[in-house]
């Protein structure tokens, strides 16, 4: 075979041999995407680090294969803007407790939920039949209109 791809996450190493340089670094960009430590084998024996390799196929291939530009990550870790405006205080630890304990309270003292029985609610009969007064009161006003 004539590339090799080794790529390394935690406890977990992922082999793949190929015949072709494409293909080899489709999968290194994809582990390399994923969060895997991606290095190639070329077909001279050398280890080289995706981009390294990359970089030697698009200057061996350098009239149909450009290697993808890669986001610049900073090295350097910012320091603190002494000139911001200073941070609003969290609250103190006691204050936070003494709100807890507060809005435990007002649950405590809520009102008890009554307790519903199964007889007090409407039957799907009953829910969806017309209140013997108001269809009294329709017949009433029937009767007015074919007597008027």
């Amino acid at each position: 075979m004539a590339y090799t791809m080794i790529a390394e996450r935690e406890s977990q190493k992922i082999r793949k041999q190929r015949e072709s340089a494409l293909i080899v670094i489709a999968n290194a960009q994809v582990m390399a995407a994923e969060g895997w430590t991606v290095v190639i084998t070329d077909e001279d024996g050398n280890i080289l680090p995706l981009a390294e390799f990359e970089a030697g196929l698009s200057q061996k291939f350098s009239s149909w294969y450009k290697a993808k530009s890669r986001p610049v990550v900073p090295t350097t870790i910012p320091g603190p803007n002494l000139f911001a405006e200073p941070a609003a205080d969290e609250a103190e630890p006691e204050a936070v407790v003494a709100a807890e304990l507060a809005a435990e309270q007002v649950e405590s003292t809520a009102a008890e939920v009554q307790e519903i029985a199964e007889d007090d609610f409407e039957t799907a009969e009953t829910a969806n039949a017309v209140p013997a007064e108001q269809a009294e009161h329709e017949e009433i006003e029937r009767d007015a209109e074919l007597a008027g």
